[in-house]
């Protein structure tokens, strides 16, 4: 008998797609990680198209467009069937569903990937959750927000058995060493970054500190107490040292008063990822679609430039990409994915050591400027050690007591990220605070949220950077606090970022008062604060004005 398409557009024909996609939700979707197969399902949907479609032409003489009926319809119930399955697995069914939060936060990441876009404030909107939920909250299908204070260490300890989580893969196939969600290969990725943070290479990068922060002075300097955007100008001096240190040259920003393409690019980058970071399956359609790859790919040729011009002209001084290039060069026989992932760990060392610690040093100049009382006793701390050191040193620096304390409470009122780290718990799920969570669980230590929990810390709101020095009883429960992550995670150019952080601070605060220029609203800083995984800042105009009436040796 001649099939029509009236034959093959029963019912049961759509019921029986409905059923298989329902079959295939419960039995293949619901096992593993599919986040980064959206190209390769895209490309099975369109085989399944060409493929089906073609077999109805040549068997049943349908027409081109008959046959690219049917099977789009029988595509749209298997379709609908995966999605009602999912729904309502997630709505009725889910291991997760014993946790309070929004109904909506059970469906889809949509919903807190709207609460991030919205005002980009993601971190504030954990913590209204957490004030109205409690405890744990749950913020999107698999994932779960966590605020008590002993469950830091039982996730982010060196044993503890949860992964990163699958938001890490969102730059595949460039893996640098924080994506790196093996531990046993990122222990032996790591051991090349410990030797790049030495101290003793610490002293070989100090100088080059040292040249860029008296750029960044010097354009201070020419502004002659004219306002100056302190969050663009301190993101251009970490910018030119990281690019120094990772490219063996600078940007040039900080000389030019221009901002790079490659700096541009990345912020750009960052306020995607950030906004988008919970649609993972979103990443891998932008990065293989036409025109809307162009900027990824012009950004990673960029990076392969550099590389390949590092690699070809090796600096007189070591500097962070030595170390990281010699390992790849003792391979034996390096791998395409090998050289993805060493271009990704030249991307991250530009990106890590500038964004963060450009973030804590403007935050901090902001807090000083609200409270003169602080800033005078930083000023004698810093006065005094000037007028005892001809010369300053990364070692002398760092033993100044108040300034560190300065830059633990600035990082404790706005930590680099504030909605904290993601991570997986182990298939068979695990014990925390001595509530069970289900394996494959997406996990946050909320940062912003514990760092201002009456629970760690009195007065949570208020910055006391005596807190850390004369006033330890302000602190109830240091363990929460980690600006830097610990355990195998902890940064490995955290003491670069401090000597940056230490050496800027003590030129500026030994050379100028400070003041928001006029105009200024203090308060708008804070409100423009961007969640963007970490912490984008708004523009900051500030005044520097010369110290006339202090003189200081060395």
């Amino acid at each position: 008998m001649l099939l029509t398409e009236a034959h093959l557009e029963t019912p049961q024909a759509f019921g029986a797609a409905f059923i298989l996609g329902v079959l295939v939700h419960i039995f293949v979707f619901r096992h593993g990680e599919w986040d980064l197969w959206t190209v390769k399902l895209i490309k099975a949907w369109a085989s399944y198209e060409v493929t089906v479609s073609l077999f109805l032409t040549q068997l049943y003489s349908f027409s081109v467009w008959q046959a690219l009926s049917v099977t789009s319809k029988w595509f749209a119930s298997f379709a609908t069937g995966i999605t009602i399955s999912l729904l309502a697995y997630r709505a009725f069914f889910h291991r997760l569903n014993r946790f309070p939060g929004p109904f909506l936060a059970r469906l889809s990441a949509f919903y807190p990937t709207y609460l991030a876009v919205d005002e980009e404030h993601m971190y504030l909107e954990v913590q209204k959750l957490h004030e109205k939920y409690g405890d744990i909250v749950r913020i999107g299908p698999t994932e779960i927000s966590i605020a008590t204070p002993s469950s830091f260490r039982v996730i982010h300890a060196t044993a503890s058995p949860v992964t990163k989580s699958p938001f890490y893969g969102i730059s595949h196939p460039w893996t640098n060493l924080l994506a790196e969600r093996r531990k046993r290969q990122h222990a032996n990725r790591r051991k090349a970054w410990d030797r790049a943070f030495t101290t003793k290479a610490l002293k070989d990068y100090e100088h080059r500190v040292l040249k860029y922060t008296k750029l960044l002075t010097d354009r201070i300097d020419d502004m002659k107490g004219r306002p100056f955007n302190v969050s663009l100008w301190v993101n251009f001096y970490t910018f030119d040292i990281m690019g120094d240190l990772a490219f063996g040259k600078s940007f040039n920003m900080l000389e030019n008063g221009v901002e790079h393409d490659f700096f541009i690019e990345s912020h750009q980058t960052q306020g995607f990822m950030g906004a988008f970071r919970r649609l993972i399956w979103f990443f891998p359609l932008v990065a293989a679609v036409p025109i809307l790859n162009n900027p990824y790919l012009k950004f990673q040729a960029f990076i392969r430039n550099q590389v390949e011009t590092r690699r070809k002209n090796q600096p007189q001084e070591p500097d962070v990409f030595t170390y990281i290039l010699e390992d790849y060069d003792a391979l034996e026989k390096p791998t395409e994915q090998d050289y993805n992932n060493l271009c990704g760990d030249a991307h991250l060392i530009v990106i890590a050591g500038s964004d963060t610690t450009s973030s804590s040093t403007t935050c901090l100049l902001h807090h000083l400027a609200l409270h003169p009382d602080v800033l005078a006793k930083l000023r004698t701390e810093i006065d005094d050690y000037k007028s005892t050191h001809e010369e300053s040193d990364l070692i002398s620096l760092g033993k100044l007591q108040y300034l560190q304390a300065c830059i633990d409470e600035s990082l404790r009122l706005y930590p680099v990220v504030p909605s904290g780290l993601p991570r997986m718990t182990p298939p068979k799920g695990m014990d925390i605070d001595g509530v069970y969570i289900p394996g494959d669980t997406i996990v946050h230590n909320p940062s912003y949220t514990m760092y201002r929990d009456e629970r760690c810390f009195e007065k949570p709101n208020e910055f006391i950077p005596e807190r850390w020095t004369t006033r330890p009883e302000l602190i109830k429960d240091a363990s929460v606090y980690a600006p830097f992550s610990t355990g195998r995670g902890v940064c490995a150019g955290k003491q670069l970022g401090l000597m940056e952080m230490r050496y800027v601070l003590m030129d500026i605060l030994s050379r100028y008062d400070i003041a928001f220029a006029p105009g200024t609203n203090p308060q708008a800083f804070i409100d423009g604060l961007r969640d963007c995984y970490t912490l984008e800042l708004p523009k900051l105009d500030m005044v520097f004005t010369p110290r006339a009436e202090v003189k200081v040796e060395g």
